[in-house]
């Protein structure tokens, strides 16, 4: 009986191919997206690591103002929370970092992670050659021992089994090989390095700490919202103790890929809702179109149940139409996922200058199988028992007395109503979210970062401490670099910068001559960005007040500092700028040091666009001299050609001092926006296909109810019912049901788009204004779908309606 209702079903689809071929789109539109978004987000955030009992590993990092920023906690922090903590085991601290490597193909960089030893037992993974560190290794003063990566093995060493011994030189010093790490473990990110991590570094002050992640497991019965409370508490005795250092500062435990994410977590959610709106938009659809066929065989069901079948056999026989569908199109649905995934792992890599994190290992997995089968079961549900269980539970000598066939029934127009308001209410939510991210990434990517970022490459520096320990040797060698690249033939200009516009920077609190503080509480902060003279005016950031630094501030002793204008409206609205005084607020510093503002100059961006805002102060690098630095040079030739210029003029000032993230400016900054470009795309095409499915699913359930109404209109103009009547009270139904859907369709959407803008920084009113705009286009469609069939229907004469079918 089984393979019988099964063959009835194909012969019914094969007499309509156009409309299996439609369906089976639709559902394969359906379950494709929303599997891909699934999957794409379980691998970027979700899925455990692989390693054992990962589940239960977390990191604890640091929150400003409850937003969780991934940062490191203080060191005297870490130790009063591991003092305090209760519910971890084997919490240790861990520092990620950026090293210099001297190899046999010269000097690299490469991601390194200095540790407390245990991190390798925490994560369950045994070195492939030699140990880790023992509880010994992590006092100071100790040899410098190092464990390499798979990767460094492979290409600095050729795999070489006696490579354990052997030295590796890290920023200038040499350390002794203890240890090789299985192929692919890179943890916690993207390591290739692993030294130990020295605490005991006696009385410092609080600036001078240094910084570090903690990293432990859950014990049993223990979740991550108990550590989370235990943190608030601790933390903020922290901060009693501490004001200037930890005003609003707390710290939370999550997943080491949850920490990446942060707040932006609500985006994620309101995107999977969108996927499961865009799941159940399509079974709408399908279930329509199918409950459309039942309808129109409801004289033939009826008959059959007539003369005795029983309603198991019926509802079998129609729910295996729903089964084909669903399954076919699950699998062409599937096929676009596996193919879409490697389209992302190509992307995503572009992320990134050196490598994606270690999980980020996109493809079909068991979470992707097991969430197709659950599709596929949810769409077959929702798309076969509706309309199999309503046309063959009917009264059958009812349905065979209303009217002829593909009549509309007495039931029926209520629930084309039900099913018009469902894809009013969920198209107008899935395009809200759609749009919202979409603007987001087109005000992120368009916004004026207040620098010129044409024909620029850029590089990055790091000046290992043992090579270059003092701020005297840092700033000659940041001077001797810019002099022997400006004298170089092949480069036009050279800028030394921090930070440049549009990228993240320290952002320290600050305080105002002047200003009253209570309880050294309340400081504002500002971007802190060190630049040599001359880069400013180089890349473009305009003066407006006063002048740009020239060589008389040069050196440790001098003191000033330019502004951007958005502090100048901040903090002086009304007031002369120049010649006020601001500081740098750090705890411990009892005479701190007063720095004179001598110019004005545009807002610069840096960071994505809510960081964008907070205001900038800029320093002369001689007066302050950072170990980190970038290079950006306006480029004569190709880049190529004047990244080999920066790399050989490296060399001959030192061989150890590699250039890395080498880039143009564009590059750069496309990188940064990469994310949210992909994201929005992905989100645009749910909005083109929440589009197509909405309109053309009203427009059939509208012109196919109004097509069932043709014999009572016709009825209706035969008794002298005026034509424009007629139309007036369907397009005032059809209105009744757009604003049944629309109300609640707005509730929703507005509710997803408020979650993102808070995130994505777009405005409230471009929320509104989105809304507005969707019910609109929605709205027009409902009408639309309306209007034409009922036209359709009026131009027949009385005498032709009534013989419709």
């Amino acid at each position: 009986m089984i393979m019988q209702d099964f063959n009835y079903a194909l012969r019914l689809l094969g007499k309509k191919p156009g409309f299996t071929v439609l369906t089976t789109l639709v559902m394969a539109t359906g379950i494709g997206l929303s599997l891909f978004l699934f999957s794409f987000f379980n691998t970027v955030l979700f899925k455990d690591l692989p390693f054992k009992n990962s589940d239960s590993l977390v990191v604890i990092g640091t929150s400003e103002n409850k937003a969780r920023n991934s940062g490191e906690l203080n060191i005297l922090d870490y130790k009063e929370v591991k003092a305090g903590l209760k519910g971890m085991s084997n919490l240790l601290a861990y520092h990620s970092s950026n090293v210099n490597v001297v190899g046999r193909d010269g000097s690299r960089r490469y991601g390194a992670t200095y540790t407390q030893p245990g991190m390798f037992e925490i994560t369950h993974t045994s070195p492939l050659l030699g140990r880790g560190f023992t509880e010994a290794e992590k006092k100071r003063g100790g040899e410098a021992l190092v464990v390499i990566s798979y990767d460094i093995w492979q290409n600095q060493f050729a795999g070489d089994k006696q490579v354990l011994g052997q030295t590796l030189r890290v920023n200038g010093r040499n350390h002794r090989i203890i240890g090789v790490m299985p192929s692919g473990y890179f943890f916690p990110n993207v390591s290739d390095l692993w030294m130990p991590l020295h605490l005991d570094r006696g009385q410092l002050s609080r600036q001078d700490a240094g910084t570090v992640y903690g990293l432990g497991h859950l014990d049993p019965g223990v979740s991550k919202q108990d550590i989370n409370s235990q943190l608030d508490m601790i933390m903020a005795r922290i901060e009693e103790k501490y004001p200037k250092s930890n005003h609003n500062i707390g710290a939370y435990a999550d997943t080491i890929p949850m920490t990446a994410v942060g707040d932006g977590i609500a985006v994620v959610y309101a995107m999977q809702v969108v996927a499961i709106l865009i799941l159940i938009l399509a079974a709408i659809n399908v279930g329509n179109l199918l409950l459309s066929r039942a309808v129109e065989r409801s004289k033939e069901t009826a008959i059959r149940v007539a003369l005795g079948a029983p309603r198991s056999r019926l509802i079998s026989q129609m729910l295996w139409e729903s089964i084909i569908i669903c399954s076919l199109g699950g699998v062409i649905g599937l096929l676009m996922v596996a193919w879409g995934l490697e389209v992302a792992q190509a992307i995503t890599a572009t992320f990134f200058v050196e490598k994606p994190s270690f999980w980020w290992k996109f493809g079909l997995d068991a979470f992707a199988i097991k969430l197709f089968f659950a599709f596929v079961i949810a769409t077959v549900l929702m798309t076969g028992l509706l309309p199999a269980w309503k046309n063959s539970g009917e009264n059958f000598n009812a349905a065979l007395r209303d009217g002829t066939r593909g009549a509309q029934g007495k039931k029926a127009g209520r629930l084309n109503k039900i099913l018009v308001i469902s894809e009013i209410l969920i198209s107008i939510a899935v395009l809200i979210g759609a749009a919202v991210m979409v603007l987001s990434s087109y005000l992120r990517t368009t916004v004026d970062i207040g620098a010129n970022p044409d024909n620029i490459l850029t590089a990055t520096i790091k000046l290992p401490k043992t090579d270059y320990p003092t701020p005297e040797s840092q700033s000659q060698l940041v001077k001797t670099l810019q002099s022997n690249l400006e004298t170089n033939s092949g480069i036009e200009d050279v800028m030394m910068v921090s930070s440049l516009p549009g990228k993240y920077s320290q952002s320290p609190f600050m305080a105002l001559e002047g200003k009253v503080y209570p309880l050294d509480r309340g400081y504002p902060k500002a971007n802190y960005i060190a630049v040599t003279p001359g880069t400013l005016a180089k890349l473009g950031v305009e003066l407006r007040h006063g002048r740009y630094f020239n060589s008389g501030d040069q050196g440790l002793d001098k003191s000033t500092v330019l502004v951007s204008e958005s502090f100048a409206r901040q903090h002086f609205a009304g007031e002369t700028v120049l010649g006020k005084r601001l500081r740098l607020v750090e705890p411990g510093d009892y005479t701190p040091k007063w720095l004179t503002i001598v110019g004005v100059v545009e807002h610069t961006r840096q960071g994505d666009t809510q960081r964008g805002e907070l205001p900038s102060v800029f320093r002369p690098y001689s007066q302050a001299p950072r170990p980190q630095m970038t290079i950006a040079m306006h480029m004569k030739t190709d880049s190529m050609t004047t990244m080999t210029l920066l790399r050989d003029t490296l060399k001959a000032i030192d061989a150890e001092l590699p250039a890395f993230r080498v880039e143009t400016y564009h590059q750069s900054l496309d990188r940064n926006y990469a994310p949210v470009r992909f994201i929005s795309k992905v989100l645009l095409l749910f909005g083109i296909a929440a589009v197509i499915l909405a309109g053309s699913g009203i427009y059939g359930v509208m012109s196919n109810t109004i097509n069932q109404k043709t014999q009572e209109i016709g009825v209706k103009r035969a008794l002298g019912a005026d034509d424009e009547h007629i139309k007036k009270e369907l397009l005032l139904s059809g209105f009744k049901q757009f604003l049944a859907g629309s109300i609640p369709g707005l509730i929703a959407g507005c509710a997803l788009g408020f979650a993102m803008a808070q995130v994505m920084g777009v405005g409230g009113s471009a929320v509104i204004l989105i809304a507005l705009g969707t019910a609109f286009i929605i709205g027009a469609v409902v009408m639309a779908a309306t209007y034409f069939p009922t036209r359709k229907a009026l131009e027949m004469e009385p005498s032709q309606a009534l013989h419709y079918e």
